[in-house]
C-alpha cells in the first residue's frame, strides 16, 4: 500500500461509537500535528465561556481637588454635615484628628452648596483626574506646591512634637483593591517629600537568582511616608470619598496639606479631595459618572 493510498482503519467498532470516539480522539499515525494534542487544553476549551473576555482585575480611581477661599462653608461645613466619618476605625479616626485630618463618604447626592461648586461652569469647572490601577496597586496624588520650610505639629502613637521640614510637598498615597462584589477598598496614607534632590540605585528583581544585580538610577527626595496616619475605607457604587481637615488646628499635618496662600495675596484658600472609585468586573469597566 503506497502513501496515497494509505488509510486509517477502526475495525470491530459500531457507527455510533465510531462518531463518539471520533470526537475524542484521534487514532495513531493519523495525526500529523499529535504533540499538540493535551488533555489539559481541551479541558480549558470546554470549561472556558464563549466569548468571555479574561483580563487582571482593576480599579479606576477619578481625583478631584477642589479649592476654595479658607473656611467656605462648602468645603468646611456642609460636606461633613452629609458626610460618614464612621466610614474608618475609630482608632484611624482619632489619630486622624489629632493630626487636623478628616474622612468620610458621601452616599447619594451631595449638599447643595458642595454640588454648586462641583458643577461650576467653565472657568471653574471641574476636571478629575482618572487613574487606572490593577488590583492592589497604589498611585501618588499630590496635594501641595512645593514650600521653602513647613513646621508641623505632629501627633504620632499619641506623642506630639514639632518638626521642621525644608523644601517640602504634601502627598497622598492611595491604594485601590477589590472589595466584597462590587466595592472598592481606598486605602489613604499621607506622605511628606522633603529636603534636596538625590540620587539613588534602587535594585531591579531579577527573573532568576543567578542572573546579576541590575540597578535603577532615581533622582528623588526624602520620603516622609506616615504610615501610622493611614485609614482605610470601602466605596460602594453610589458613594464618594472626602478628605479634608479641621481649621481649629493651624499648625497640623491638616493644615500644611489643605490650605495654601494665594498667590500675591494674604488670603488663604482650603482644598478638599473627592474621590470615585469603580472596578472592573467579567471583563467590563464600570463606572460611576463623575464631574
Amino acid at each position: 500500500m503506497n502513501s496515497k493510498s494509505r488509510r486509517c482503519m477502526i475495525a470491530g467498532v459500531s457507527a455510533s461509537a465510531l462518531i463518539l470516539i471520533a470526537g475524542t480522539m484521534v487514532a495513531p499515525g493519523c495525526n500529523p500535528h499529535k504533540n499538540q494534542v493535551r488533555p489539559e487544553s481541551l479541558l480549558d476549551r470546554i470549561s472556558r465561556p464563549r466569548g468571555q473576555v479574561i483580563e487582571p482585575r482593576k480599579c479606576m480611581l477619578r481625583v478631584a481637588i477642589l479649592r476654595r477661599p479658607f473656611r467656605d462653608r462648602a468645603i468646611n461645613e456642609a460636606v461633613w454635615s452629609s458626610a460618614d466619618q464612621q466610614s474608618i476605625t475609630p482608632e484611624a479616626r482619632r489619630t486622624l484628628e489629632a493630626n487636623g485630618i478628616r474622612i468620610g463618604v458621601i452616599t447619594g447626592e451631595f449638599p447643595a452648596e458642595l454640588e454648586a461648586v462641583v458643577q461650576a461652569p467653565p472657568p471653574n469647572r471641574l476636571e478629575p483626574a482618572v487613574f487606572v490601577l490593577d488590583d492592589g496597586d497604589q498611585t501618588l496624588i499630590s496635594i501641595t506646591e512645593p514650600v521653602d520650610r513647613a513646621s508641623l505639629l505632629l501627633n504620632r502613637e499619641g506623642r506630639p512634637y514639632g518638626r521642621d521640614f525644608l523644601a517640602a510637598s504634601g502627598f497622598f498615597r492611595v491604594t485601590a483593591a477589590h472589595d466584597g462584589i462590587n466595592g472598592v477598598s481606598l486605602r489613604f496614607t499621607p506622605e511628606i517629600h522633603h529636603g534636596p534632590i538625590q540620587r539613588s540605585f534602587q535594585p531591579l528583581s531579577q527573573g532568576t537568582p543567578y542572573a546579576p544585580q541590575q540597578f535603577r538610577i532615581n533622582d528623588g527626595q526624602q520620603e516622609e511616608t506616615l504610615r501610622d496616619l493611614a485609614a482605610t475605607l470601602v466605596l460602594e457604587p453610589g458613594q464618594v470619598a472626602v478628605v479634608g481637615f479641621h481649621t481649629e488646628q493651624p499648625r497640623s499635618l491638616g493644615s500644611f496639606l489643605f490650605t495654601e496662600s494665594e498667590a500675591n495675596s494674604d488670603e488663604r484658600q482650603q482644598k478638599l479631595i473627592l474621590v470615585w472609585a469603580s472596578r472592573n468586573r467579567l471583563g467590563s469597566l464600570s463606572e460611576k459618572t463623575a464631574p
